[in-house]
């Protein structure tokens, strides 16, 4: 699969982080990696990011505060929520608030490929909706 979509790999766990980038790399997918919430923000100000896979259990920023601040800082990326931790109350919560998706460790490969391939073409239909309505509204002023 050849794709331009850059992914972060948020988790504290180094063998996972590690881990899931090199699968990511394998299918085309430019990832970048972060091992803490603040890390995780600093990257993302640089922008160009379209999905974060995100653990939700962190030490000092957890995934949640993390979450928070990508929301309030409002970059346009999706966020994949991953946990060892089952909370149907922080799913559902996460869910409400905009998360693309919740997967419980250990989720297999191909459910997380297939959920980060959804939220890169989700993000895709968002930004082409937005080019059009850019065209729209700039044909209609002439």
């Amino acid at each position: 699969m050849e794709t331009n979509a850059r992914i972060l790999v948020v988790d504290d766990e180094e063998r996972f982080r590690k881990s899931m980038a090199r699968i990511l790399r394998s299918k085309g997918y430019a990832v970048d990696e972060a091992s803490d919430g603040m890390d995780a923000l600093n990257r993302l100000a640089t922008g160009g990011f379209d999905v974060v896979l995100l653990d939700l259990k962190m030490p000092e920023l957890s995934g949640e505060e993390t979450y928070n601040e990508i929301r309030l800082q409002g970059f346009d990326v999706e966020t994949i929520c991953l946990t060892g931790h089952v909370s149907i109350n922080d799913a559902t919560k996460l869910l409400q608030r905009g998360v693309f998706d919740y997967l419980v460790k250990p989720a297999s490969v191909e459910e997380i490929l297939s959920t980060v391939q959804r939220a890169i073409e989700k993000k895709q239909l968002r930004n082409n909706e937005i080019e059009i309505d850019q065209l729209f509204k700039n044909s209609t002023m002439i």
